[in-house]
Formats: C-alpha cells, sequence, structure tokens
C-alpha cells in the first residue's frame, strides 16, 4: 500500500529514499516467488514421497504371501435164534432115525455151503424152503439175505452219496480256504492303504490348519492394507487441499506481480519524464550560463538517475514477465498435479474397495478353511475307526482260513472213510 502511495506522488516529490524502497519492494516480491517456488518443490517431493510410499505398500500386500454224522444199525442174527432153538429140538427127536440123520445131514451140509457163500459176501444164493423144519430156517435165511441185501445197497448208495459230497465238501472247504486266505491278504492290504490315507487325511488336516492359519495371517494382512489404503486416502485429500491451497496462494502472487508489473510500467514512465525535465533542465542551464552551471551538473545527476530507473524498471518489468511465466507453468503444473491428485485418490478409493472386497473373501475362506479342518478331522477320526475295523476282519479273515483248514483235514479224513466203506460195501455181491 505504501509503494502505490509513493507511485501516485508526483515524480518531483519523490526523494531517493522512496526510490530505494520501491526496489526493496520489487526485491521482496522476488524473493516472495522465490520462497513460493521453494514450497512448491516441497509440496512436489511430499506428493511424489506419498504416492510412493501407498504403491510401497500395494506392492508388500501383493507379496504378503484316505459234517455230517452217520448213525443206525442192526443185528440180524437174533431173529434166527428161535428157528435155530426149534431145528435143535427137531435134531434130537430125527437122532433116533439114520436115515432122517442122514437126510438131515444132506440138508444141513448144502445150508451151511449156502451159509458160507453169503459169509463170503455173495447175497445171490438162497436156501430151498421145505415144508420141515429145515424151511422155516431155510425161509429166515432167506429174508435175512434180502433184508441184509437191501441194507448193504442202501448203504452202497450212502456210501456213493457220502463220497461225492465228501468230495464236493472237500473242493468247497478247498476253495473256501484259499478265498479266506486272499481275504485275509486283501484285508491286510486294505488296513495298510487305510493306515496311508488315514495319514494323509492327518496332513490333510495339518495343511487345512495351515491354511486356515493363512487366511486368517491374510485378512490381517488386507485388514492393515485397508487401514493403510484409509490413511492414504486422507493423506490424498490433504495433498489435494495443500494443493488448492497453494494454487490459490499463486494465483494471489500472479495477480500481485501483474500489478507491480503495472507500478513498474508506471516507475518507467516517470523515469522517462524525469529524463525529459532533466533535459529541459540542462537546457536551460545552459542558457544561463556560468549562473546555471550548478544547476546543469543537478539536472545531469538526476538524468543518470533517470535512465537507471528506467533501466532498473525494464529489468524489474522484464523479471516480472518472467515470474508470471513461471507462474503461468505453476499454475499450469499445479492444475495438473491436483487433477492427479483427484485421479489417485479416486485410484486409492478404487484399491480401498477392492482390499475391502479381499477382506470380506478372505473372510469367507478363512470359514471354508475352518470348516475344511473340522471336516479333515472327523475324516481323520473315521478313518482311524476303519483302520480299526480292518485289522478287526484281517483276524477273522485268518481265522477263517485257520478254520477252513481244520475243516479241509477233517474233510480229507471223512473221504477216506467213505473210501472205505465203499471198498467194504463192494466186496458183497448183490442180486440185481
Amino acid at each position: 500500500t505504501a509503494a502505490l502511495l509513493l507511485l501516485l506522488r508526483p515524480v518531483a516529490a519523490l526523494t531517493w529514499n522512496d526510490y530505494q524502497y520501491l526496489v526493496l519492494v520489487l526485491a521482496g516480491g522476488f524473493l516472495i516467488y522465490l520462497i513460493l517456488l521453494f514450497l512448491m518443490s516441497r509440496i512436489a517431493s511430499g506428493v511424489a514421497a506419498s504416492i510412493t510410499f501407498f504403491k510401497t505398500n500395494l506392492d508388500r500386500f501383493k507379496k504378503g504371501e484316505k459234517l455230517l454224522r452217520p448213525e443206525g444199525q442192526a443185528d440180524y442174527l437174533q431173529e434166527l435164534y428161535p428157528d435155530l432153538k426149534e431145528l435143535e429140538q427137531e435134531l434130537e427127536k430125527r437122532n433116533r432115525s439114520d436115515e432122517s440123520r442122514e437126510k438131515i445131514q444132506k440138508q444141513m451140509t448144502e445150508f451151511l455151503r449156502i451159509v458160507n457163500a453169503a459169509a463170503a459176501g455173495d447175497f445171490t444164493v438162497t436156501a430151498d424152503v421145505t415144508a420141515d423144519t429145515f424151511g422155516a430156517l431155510a425161509d429166515s435165511f432167506n429174508l435175512m439175505i434180502s433184508d441184509l441185501s437191501d441194507l448193504i445197497k442202501d448203504a452202497k448208495k450212502a456210501a456213493d452219496q457220502v463220497a461225492d459230497s465228501t468230495a464236493n465238501i472237500l473242493t468247497n472247504i478247498e476253495a473256501m480256504a484259499q478265498g479266506a486266505l486272499e481275504q485275509a491278504s486283501q484285508t491286510e492290504n486294505i488296513s495298510n492303504s487305510a493306515k496311508d490315507m488315514a495319514k494323509l487325511i492327518e496332513e490333510t488336516n495339518q495343511s487345512a490348519q495351515r491354511a486356515a492359519e493363512a487366511a486368517r495371517a491374510a485378512k490381517e494382512v488386507a485388514e492393515k492394507g485397508s487401514d493403510i489404503v484409509k490413511q492414504s486416502i486422507i493423506g490424498m485429500q490433504n495433498i489435494r487441499n495443500s494443493v488448492r491451497e497453494a494454487s490459490r496462494q499463486v494465483r494471489m502472487l500472479g495477480e500481485n506481480s501483474a500489478r507491480i508489473g503495472e507500478i513498474t510500467d508506471f516507475i518507467s514512465e516517470i523515469a522517462n519524464r524525469t529524463n525529459l525535465l532533466a533535459l529541459n533542465a540542462s537546457i536551460e542551464a545552459a542558457r544561463a550560463g556560468e549562473a546555471g552551471r550548478g544547476f546543469s551538473v543537478v539536472a545531469d545527476e538526476i538524468r543518470n538517475l533517470a535512465e537507471r530507473s528506467s533501466t532498473s524498471a525494464e529489468e524489474i518489468s522484464k523479471l516480472i514477465d518472467d515470474i508470471q511465466t513461471g507462474i503461468a507453468k505453476t499454475m499450469q503444473a499445479m492444475e495438473n498435479g491436483n487433477k492427479e491428485v483427484a485421479e489417485g485418490t479416486k485410484l486409492v478409493d478404487s484399491a480401498g474397495e477392492a482390499l475391502r472386497e479381499i477382506v470380506g473373501r478372505v473372510e469367507v475362506s478363512t470359514g471354508s478353511s475352518v470348516e475344511i479342518s473340522n471336516l479333515t478331522q472327523e475324516q481323520t477320526r473315521f478313518s482311524q475307526e476303519i483302520v480299526s475295523s480292518l485289522e478287526h476282519i484281517a483276524g477273522i479273515a485268518k481265522k477263517t482260513a485257520t478254520g477252513a483248514k481244520q475243516s479241509r483235514e477233517a474233510a480229507i479224513q471223512l473221504e477216506a472213510l467213505s473210501n472205505n466203506l465203499k471198498q467194504a460195501v463192494e466186496r458183497f455181491r448183490l442180486a440185481k
């Protein structure tokens, strides 16, 4: 304000101190411009540092890194006892006659032959049935032979059936024993596989627990990243506000520099007028002769000062032009910076939204990892129960194989007995 008042005063009323004051005002304006340039460079470096810090933290966030029982017999000799007793009594009666004795002797010999043949296994023989006592004996004998033949036929048939059944049983037992051994082997293999599966499930459980822990850690990192983004957003907003304020100050500086330019033009005009007045004063002093010599010296000094003032005013005007050009560039740079800060703010907002979405997904992933861990723990328990059951089944299969082996030995003995029975029965000759 004081400088403006000085400029409004007439040139003749200005003193040397006034000129010095005006020069100091111009120098102060230039110094203010330099200070503003320094502040702008500090602000720009602060913006760059903030963006670098944010990018570094984003990079850090991105890196934040399974038999049979046979029974029944009968004694047919007891049925012959009454007939033999009756024959004995008849012989005692007939011993008194030689003729009768000879007849009886023949009958007895023939009967003994038949009995011997039957005893030798020939059941095709039959005794002659007569009207005497021997006839009753022969009839009883023939009946006995017939019954025995039927019995032997049944026994032979049964022996054949026993032999066939024994062979089938032996075959089945051998197959069962082989199957039991294979079952035991397969069960043991399955048990080993189940153990391996249980081990894999346990490893999976451990991996799931580690994944859950990693998910929790990722959630913490994401939350920290979200906090950093929030802080970055606040910092970007502060930078934006600072840039706006600096832009306002630079705009005011431009306006002041324009006013200083006007003042400089006015000073230049004053200097020209002063120079013209000094020239006129020199002319008048020359006319005055010796009396005007002193005034001529003063006029020359004034003219020199006016020329220097004009030169200084031109330099100041040039400096002001440079300042205004710099201010215009600074204004444009600050406008661009303001736009970049706005874009950066949008990007940071987008990054914050992405981080919030990541946090949400990490929470879902954490829940899934915990659920997987719980499921794998249940699978581990079930697999251990399966291994225990398979070991129990393997024990039963081994016992079954041992029992099948013992049953095979018993079947072999039964087959030998059935073969002996067949051999014993086959020595008898039977009637067709």
